[in-house]
């Protein structure tokens, strides 16, 4: 019976640590905010699929999303990733962003269109 119990409550524990953790975004726009909540940088994927797939190994403060906060972006850039050979719309909060951003790639991304005032 004490088995039973203690099993009883690590189950219970563990399904209160998976109902606390934050969801997975949906939506195509991977946004990246600032600490006072504001969007620093959004990529465009082509799919909400693609994109939970980046959002799971990003940093923590990036969620898909459904709708675009592009507007409120002052600059942008064009990225590829190869492999899959995919050519993405990357935007910035501003210029000064998009050109530390870009100014490492991360392995199989390629700056394809520089940062750009829009």
């Amino acid at each position: 019976m004490r088995a039973l119990s203690s099993l009883l409550a690590a189950a219970t524990l563990a399904l209160a640590a998976c109902a606390s953790m934050p969801p997975s975004g949906s939506g195509k726009y991977l946004v990246y905010r600032d600490t006072t909540g504001a969007p620093a940088m959004q990529i465009d994927y082509p799919s909400d699929y693609f994109c939970r797939q980046v959002e799971a190994v990003a940093a923590g403060n990036a969620r898909c999303q459904p709708q675009s906060a592009a507007d409120r972006m002052q600059a942008g850039a064009a990225l590829r990733y190869d492999p899959p050979g995919m050519m993405v719309e990357a935007h910035y909060a501003d210029l000064v962003r998009c050109h530390v951003a870009n100014s490492r790639m991360a392995s199989g991304v390629e700056l394809v269109r520089p940062c750009a005032a829009k």
